[in-house]
This record gives structure tokens, sequence and C-alpha cells, in this order.
């Protein structure tokens, strides 16, 4: 089939929308596994593989300067961090942290009343 000129720099805003919703399930399983196991190392670059799927709907958000502020703090957090303990609960301040970025971004759950007719 031939592309015309109407075709030439045609993409769906929404190609990758669920692709991407994919991805971040896959590393929100990634990232309980590590937590069972122990294996902060795993988690906290499981983390990083997140934030690298979300920094453009970072990017884009009203709150980008508060976002990136934000993560950076925790990740600084993460790097201080003197025993187990305290990486184990500087990776979950991250990883709470993340799962709020990634509602912001529209990427979870959609929230609604139960009183709304559109509730099951």
């Amino acid at each position: 089939m031939e592309n015309t000129n109407e075709d030439i720099g045609q993409v769906s805003k929404y190609n990758d929308a669920g692709l991407s919703i994919s991805r971040l399930n896959d590393s929100w399983i990634l990232c309980k596994q590590y937590i069972r196991r122990g294996n902060f190392r795993m988690w906290k670059i499981e983390l990083d593989n997140i934030w690298l799927e979300l920094v453009t709907d970072v990017i884009r958000s009203n709150n980008k300067e508060k976002l990136f502020k934000r993560n950076n703090l925790l990740m600084e957090n993460i790097a201080k961090s003197k025993n187990r303990n305290g990486l184990f609960f500087n990776l979950m301040a991250r990883h709470c942290f993340l799962r709020e970025v990634q509602d912001i971004a529209g990427k979870a759950g959609v929230y609604i009343d139960e009183d709304d007719e559109a509730f099951d």
C-alpha cells in the first residue's frame, strides 16, 4: 500500500499508552518479587526503570519541578542509607512516590464515586 501525503506524519496519540501501562505493570510485579527476596539492589534498579517510563509524563506535568526535586531527594536518601533497614524504608518511600506519579500520569487506576451512575 502506497503512502499518500495525508498519511505522512500521522501517528495516533494513543499508540504507546497501552504498552506503557503494560511495561509499568511488569516492572511493579518485578519490584514485588525483589522485595520478597530481599534483593534491594534489583528493586532499586527496577524503580529507576519505572521512573524512566514515567519521566516523559512528569516533563509534561504542571508539577514537573516539584516531582523532579522529590525524586532526586528520594534517590539521595537511598544512596545515603546506612544499613539494610534504612535502605528498605528509603526504597519504599520512592516506590510509593512512583505509584503517585503513575496516578498523576493517568496510567493507574481510575477513581470515581460509588454514587456515580457509571460505577458497577
